[in-house]
């Protein structure tokens, strides 16, 4: 944690400064260059929302183990206009106080989220396979993202993964990232994280990796889909591991009443949003990992599925 905690100590002392900004603004300047420096701050907090927040492209600007904490721009914007609010005169000091509350209390909860909360805690794992089902209802990134280290010669548990990739209801996919990274250091191995669509999952460009997903809700407005029993309310991870013919995807899904499975498009069509995480090699002498699908199973058909909590 101490990476999250000196990533904090930094974004809290760039809002200090933003703050300090915005009052040194209010002071000094016209009134005309408040108003427009105040709406170029909102049109790029606004453009950072469209464009970055919760995208792939942050984790290639700021590749770090705490980029979720370092990713999250709001606040800065936030303390902004704090400062501003806190120096404006045409507003009554109760008025001032209450909207420097609600922004002091929005950016304090948005850059603290994180750490927040305690990993759900996960059963003790008795076999060695590879693949391996989560063992609480909340850990499907933690347990996917321990199979795919374990794929690639990195020794890992759900347990560990899920403190270190900050799982608390739920993992998001940064928090994932983060386990990753953490991971991989000092290892022939990078993590990279991309945007797919289903197209690009059964073209066979993407390579094996983690697949976080969110769902649409179904034309029944049911959360559940009858078929597939995705929840369109929550996320859900799976470790895509092969594409067959263009048409097949061949995944494990740790939940215990799934295992390996083959999807199809149809399988992907209430899939709002996927976010594909991979390893990939530090050198570019280096071979990706060889899959052996068939041994995989052979080693789950080994095992009994685990009882979940």
């Amino acid at each position: 944690m101490v990476d999250l905690y000196l990533s904090l100590g930094f974004m809290l002392s760039l809002c200090g400064l933003a703050a300090l900004a915005g009052a040194s603004l209010q002071n000094r300047a016209g009134q005309g260059t408040i108003i427009r420096v105040e709406v170029l701050v909102c049109v790029a907090a606004g453009a950072y929302l469209l464009f970055l927040w919760d995208r792939p492209i942050i984790s290639v600007l700021m590749p770090f183990s705490s980029t979720v904490i370092l990713g999250n721009w709001l606040p800065v914007f936030g303390s902004f206009l704090l400062g501003a609010c806190l120096k404006t005169e045409s507003i009554t000091l109760l008025r001032r106080a209450g909207l420097s509350a609600i922004l002091i209390a929005i950016s304090g909860y948005s850059l603290t989220r994180p750490v927040l909360g305690n990993p759900p805690e996960c059963l003790p794992v008795l076999s060695n396979r590879i693949l391996d089902f989560q063992t609480t209802d909340q850990t499907c990134s933690a347990a996917c993202a321990a199979g795919l280290l374990r794929l690639h010669g990195v020794s890992a548990s759900e347990s560990e993964l899920a403190n270190l990739c900050l799982t608390r209801r739920g993992t998001h996919w940064l928090g994932v990232y983060r386990g990753l990274k953490l991971k991989t250091a000092g290892t022939n191995w990078d993590v990279v994280v991309q945007e797919v669509s289903t197209q690009e999952l059964l073209s066979g460009q993407v390579g094996p990796g983690l697949l976080a997903m969110s769902f649409r809700a179904t034309e029944s407005g049911n959360n559940r889909d009858p078929e597939w029993g995705f929840q369109s309310s929550s996320g859900h991870s799976v470790l895509v591991l092969n594409v067959r013919s263009g048409t097949f995807l061949d995944v494990f899904d740790p939940d215990s009443y799934c295992g390996f499975e083959t999807w199809t498009k149809d399988t992907l069509r209430n899939v709002r949003h996927g976010i594909l995480l991979r390893l990939v090699p530090r050198d570019a002498t280096q071979h990706a990992v060889a899959l052996d699908l068939a041994a995989l199973q052979r080693e789950g058909d080994a095992y009994p599925p685990i009882v979940r909590r």
